[in-house]
């Protein structure tokens, strides 16, 4: 493939040299990366600049590259200047690896809470009616058998249409993506054709990189915008911000609630408990009583997301039913942790104050007995959650531990007090920023029938300190205290 068929994608562009001949082996934003034939494209990182690296990728043999600005060091191959970087390797990978998107049946996922969920549950259901689906969120990176673990929610541009053109590769014709607002802002998605967009909910998150509600509600939003006539979009008919994405989009709209009796697919939940939540499914397309296995209303909301996700793309409510039900469990997504104790235990990932009270509500409501909960915030992020957090713990537990959760180049102890800002009364709770003794002295706490509750991490299988990230993941901690392997630290 030919430098200049593949630079023809690009809107608009300079080169300072001619490069008809030149001849692509691959492209990558990684100078690390970069082999012999390698296009080189400079990214703008969080910590580094590509430009700066841009001597690098020429040694490495580097063809050609594509950055925002003339590197004066460089003067053997030619240099494709664009405006935007990152879109311009969105347009250059896709081009690359063959417009993989173009020849399956992809679902974005968007929101604040409760994407990975819906993305377990569409996947779930896309291989009820017989098709296997790719899948790329925040857990992991699914294509077939190869599971990756997942760096970020979405991917650079050229990862994602990797991963599409290997999913293609492996005859799988249908991929679920979760699409996080930094992907969006950063036009790692830029070139995927999307069948179907759902959007979950909005909340104030990440606003340490957005700023503001407004910006953050933008680049969710591109993902909708960016539909065309023949696309739909799932929108959640009981939350404000969709009537805003309804207006700005040129897709067909189903939407799905609970509250609203005009959408299109509803719930009225029959049963909750411990075990999962039973409801009546409505819609044009049947009803059905629907058992899931996951618990809260917050979870029925993912169901009818989608469900209303499946009836798009043509599955009929059987199908839709078995895929909702046959999933016992999302990693990390109040994942149930049973070792024949006589209380209930969860793992969340919650991180944000209102994720925390959604769990917190819904674990409410399957017990007479005590919310303990177990929590912390993240260094480096949102320090305006912070206080919101400890206000929250201290309405809907009756007792919790503040600890540790990454706090990565802050002073845990620091993050710590800025949580007890939130805390105005006399709330029963501890201080115990080793995360492993909190834990430990919480289910140590735990008595009958009582549930415990640990947010914030999640499917992690780390922590991020100061200078290392060491293993951790709060499951694992859990069994060994439950096994009696752990030396009690109280």
């Amino acid at each position: 493939m030919k430098l200049h068929e593949i630079c023809s994608v690009l809107e608009k562009y300079k080169c300072n040299v001619s490069f008809t001949e030149k001849e692509v082996l691959g492209i990558t934003h990684d100078s690390r990366k970069v082999k012999e034939g390698y296009l080189f494209v400079a990214i703008k990182g969080y910590q580094f600049d590509g430009h700066d690296f841009v001597g690098m990728a020429s040694e490495k043999g580097a063809i050609g590259i594509v950055a925002e600005k003339v590197i004066d060091c460089v003067i053997n191959i030619p240099q494709i200047i664009v405006p935007n970087t990152r879109r311009a390797l969105s347009l250059l990978s896709d081009y690359f690896y063959g417009y993989p998107s173009s020849k399956m049946t992809i679902v974005g996922i968007t929101g604040t809470n409760g994407k990975t969920t819906t993305s377990f549950l569409t996947k779930s259901i896309i291989e009820s009616s017989c098709n296997e689906a790719g899948l790329i969120g925040t857990i992991s990176y699914q294509i077939g058998s190869r599971v990756i673990p997942a760096k970020q929610t979405t991917p650079e541009s050229i990862d994602v249409q990797s991963y599409l053109s290997d999913m293609l590769n492996n005859n799988i014709k249908y991929a679920v993506i979760e699409a996080s607002s930094h992907a969006l802002s950063q036009h790692r998605l830029d070139g995927v054709r999307f069948r179907t967009a759902v959007f979950t909910n909005l909340s104030a998150e990440h606003l340490d990189y957005h700023e503001n509600i407004k910006n953050y509600r933008e680049e969710k939003m591109k993902l909708i915008r960016g539909l065309d006539e023949n696309a739909f979009a799932v929108l959640n008919a009981d939350h404000n911000a969709s009537k805003y994405f309804a207006k700005n989009t040129a897709a067909q709209i189903v939407w799905y609630g609970i509250k609203d009796t005009s959408a299109h697919v509803r719930a009225e939940i029959i049963n909750m408990d411990a075990n999962g939540t039973k409801f009546l499914l409505i819609s044009p397309w049947g009803k059905e009583v629907i058992n899931l296995q996951l618990i809260g209303s917050h979870n029925v909301y993912n169901a009818l997301a989608s469900a209303s996700n499946g009836f798009c793309l043509g599955f009929d409510i059987e199908t839709v039913r078995k895929g909702i039900e046959s999933l016992n469990n999302v990693p990390g997504r109040l994942e149930k942790l049973d070792y024949g104790q006589d209380f209930h235990i969860f793992v969340d990932y919650a991180h944000t104050h209102q994720a925390l009270q959604v769990v917190l509500e819904a674990l409410r409501s399957i017990t007479t007995r005590r919310v303990i909960l177990i929590f912390g915030c993240g260094g480096d992020r949102d320090r305006k959650k912070r206080a919101k957090m400890g206000r929250v713990a201290e309405k809907y537990a009756d007792f919790f531990w503040i600890t540790n959760d990454n706090p990565r180049s802050e002073d845990p102890l620091n993050i710590i007090t800025e949580i007890q800002k939130g805390i105005k009364s006399n709330a029963c709770y501890k201080i115990q920023p080793d995360r492993k003794a909190a834990i430990e002295e919480a289910l140590f706490e735990a008595r009958k029938g009582d549930v415990v509750v640990i947010a914030g991490k999640g499917h992690e299988h780390y922590q991020i300190l100061k200078d290392t990230i060491i293993p951790f993941d709060d499951r694992e901690v859990v069994k060994r205290v439950l096994s009696g392997s752990m030396v009690s630290q109280n």
